[in-house]
């Protein structure tokens, strides 16, 4: 498993969404995300820039300990979310991120 796998596997995980739900965002198989998740697979830079907003993290995550990660926070409830439910909090998340991103730049913090 490489790192980047345990990192998607924990960031999902955190997220409370289903490896389902997961493949019907991206348009892939379940089976692919399981995939993924051990290391077997990879994903495009497109499809991690996509996971990464889903879950609320920058793509610089990818680079951290699974332990260490921050995601942004949204109240939701990860059973009852179809595919343009999770496209829809991927922007929103986006936006969120981009705007932490100018807080930190602005304030001369690097979190």
């Amino acid at each position: 498993m490489t790192a980047i796998s345990k990192t998607l596997k924990a960031m999902r995980e955190k997220s409370g969404l289903r490896q389902g739900q997961v493949a019907e965002f991206l348009g892939v198989t379940q089976t692919y995300i399981s995939k993924v998740e051990n290391g077997e697979r990879n994903l495009t830079a497109d499809q991690l820039e996509d996971l990464a907003n889903l879950y609320g993290y920058s793509l610089a995550a990818f680079q951290s300990n699974p332990d260490n990660l921050h995601p942004i926070r949204f109240a939701f409830r990860a059973q009852d979310m179809f595919s343009e439910d999770l496209k829809m909090i991927a922007e929103i998340s986006k936006i969120a991120i981009n705007s932490r991103f100018m807080t930190q730049i602005l304030e001369g913090t690097d979190d």
